[in-house]
């Protein structure tokens, strides 16, 4: 007996070192993905009003700055800056943090909810998701909504096992937070409160009302004080797409399948990098499902599935977006977590199924098929350096700020507006800010005092360069002449001369520009993506 049980113990030591070196190998090679062009990557679009809000010199005024940004997210990144400095590196330090948290969060959480090698394989697609390692060094709030979604069910959780009034509190405390940080988090929390009365004994279940009553209110004052300002019509159009088609069965069937097919592409399409990579993905988590269906727990389907139908609902009113078009389907990163465990969850029952066979090829094959559709060289190259919203405006607007010329009129893209008052450190009196990207006969004098000498265009976050010249030839007219161009990553500037002065151009030559860099096509840059600020 004594040496059965000293066998026992030693393996279950073994067992823990194991799992310790894994986690250790998982977590590391996932916090240095986030870390990894993190500051190096220059501020795009969306993220540049962030910035500019983290710059604004009161708090106040960074919450105007911030738009449709969460509170919380934009006071504490506003605070970083104000303490630290508004570079990019500190900037995104926030989105940064809550990568990690989410990251170390899963496995505590996973380890509740499926077992060992579930929880195993689903902390390594969360530390290797190019989604969510963008997120994680990006200036945006989503890294956050995955965090909250783990954060509050992790404390769900812990609250069954041990109940008190302290772990109530501190689910409350969590959930309030998370509605200043999140907007995901108004459709996770319900999901929560029905888990726990559902989990909760009858006479407790005073305190799952009590719950309920606290973010009911935090909800209430939330919309109030700040989201109900930050409803954006135009927004609320560019999504149009993305709501339910209720005209009939067969055009609401249409269009959810169109939605699922985009939610499942968006989440697994850099796993595999091929047009229907995507299904590995589908087919797995539909095995999720059915394995958690017969042997549970079946709280995790509510986890994953019942964010998403609240969001379904909100978008039948026109209120959010369901897996949209554009990369909408970032709006729904908090069911991130738990699509990768129900995935991890499908493949291990998967392979569990296949040991059984008398044949042992099976298991090999499919983990080699896996391996080479995953295509695990292109993964870590996405996440080291990811080319999604890569706009490379830093060294056009130093470039500009260096030979720009007394005289000289600067027209700046609507899409490039934010990033060019970030990174442009000279006078922008008198630059013409875009309105829209699809602006035509701007009026730029030919002759005469107010005349310019030259013309300089800036452009970010746009189709294509064939695009941009023709939309700058709808601009400017026949009259200018390019004369030159730069690119670089989804950022252009031009320099145009006019007919009038080319003969005494001369007098002021063009510079000579260095080299063009490859260009990366922009995808979802349809107007107006950005709220179209005055012209100044």
């Amino acid at each position: 007996m004594a040496a059965a049980s000293k066998n026992h113990q030693g393996t279950w030591t073994s067992r823990f070192s194991q799992d310790t070196l894994y986690l250790l190998i998982i977590w590391g090679a996932g916090i240095i993905l986030r870390l990894w062009d993190m500051s190096a990557r220059n501020l795009w679009t969306d993220e540049a009003w962030v910035a500019l809000a983290a710059l604004a010199p009161t708090p106040g005024a960074a919450l105007t700055l911030g738009r449709s940004t969460p509170p919380f997210y934009t006071l504490t990144v506003w605070g970083l800056a104000q303490t630290l400095g508004g570079s990019e590196a500190v900037l995104r330090s926030l989105s940064f943090a809550f990568g990690v948290g989410t990251l170390i969060l899963f496995w505590f959480v996973a380890r509740r909810l499926a077992s060992r090698a579930a929880s195993l394989a689903g902390l390594a697609l969360v530390a290797v998701s190019p989604v969510l390692v963008y997120f994680s060094k990006e200036l945006k709030q989503y890294s956050g909504d995955a965090f909250f979604a783990l954060l509050v069910v992790w404390l769900a959780e812990r609250l069954q096992e041990r109940p008190g009034k302290a772990p109530w509190l501190a689910l409350a405390l969590a959930g309030s937070l998370a509605l200043g940080f999140s907007h995901g988090a108004v459709f996770v929390l319900p999901t929560i409160l029905v888990v726990l009365w559902l989990k909760t004994p009858r006479p407790p279940r005073r305190w799952v009302a009590g719950l309920g009553a606290c973010w009911g209110l935090a909800v209430i004052a939330f919309y109030f004080l700040v989201y109900r300002h930050q409803v954006n019509p135009m927004l609320v159009n560019y999504w149009g797409g993305d709501y339910p088609n209720f005209a009939g069965l067969m055009p609401f069937s249409i269009w959810l399948a169109g939605a699922l097919g985009r939610y499942f592409h968006y989440f697994f399409h850099y796993f595999f990098f091929s047009t229907w990579g995507w299904l590995w993905g589908a087919v797995f988590t539909a095995q999720g499902i059915l394995t958690l269906a017969h042997t549970g727990p079946r709280r995790l389907l509510l986890y994953w599935g019942g964010p998403l139908l609240l969001t379904l609902a909100a978008a039948s009113g026109h209120r959010y977006p369901f897996m949209g078009h554009y990369n909408g389907s970032r709006l729904l990163l908090f069911s991130a977590p738990w699509l990768y465990l129900l995935t991890a969850i499908g493949l291990t029952a998967a392979f569990a199924w296949l040991r059984r066979l008398p044949q042992r090829w099976p298991i090999p094959a499919l983990a080699v098929l896996i391996l080479i559709t995953a295509q695990p060289l292109a993964l870590l190259q996405e996440d080291l350096r990811p080319l999604d919203n890569r706009q490379e405006l830093k060294p056009l607007a130093a470039y500009l700020q260096d030979h720009i010329l007394p005289g000289d009129q600067v027209y700046v893209y609507l899409h490039a507006i934010y990033p060019f008052k970030y990174y442009y450190r000279g006078n922008v009196d008198g630059v013409l800010w875009g309105t829209d990207c699809t602006e035509k006969n701007l009026h730029v004098p030919a002759a005469g005092l107010d005349s310019p000498q030259r013309l300089w265009l800036v452009a970010a976050h746009f189709p294509d360069i064939a695009y941009l010249k023709l939309f700058a030839a709808k601009l400017l007219g026949p009259g200018w002449h390019e004369e030159a161009l730069i690119s670089r990553h989804n950022a252009a500037l031009f320099l145009f001369i006019h007919q009038n002065r080319l003969m005494t151009k001369s007098r002021h030559a063009p510079p000579e520009l260095p080299q063009s860099a490859p260009l990366t096509p922009s995808a979802g840059t349809a107007c107006p993506e950005t709220p179209l600020p005055p012209r100044q």
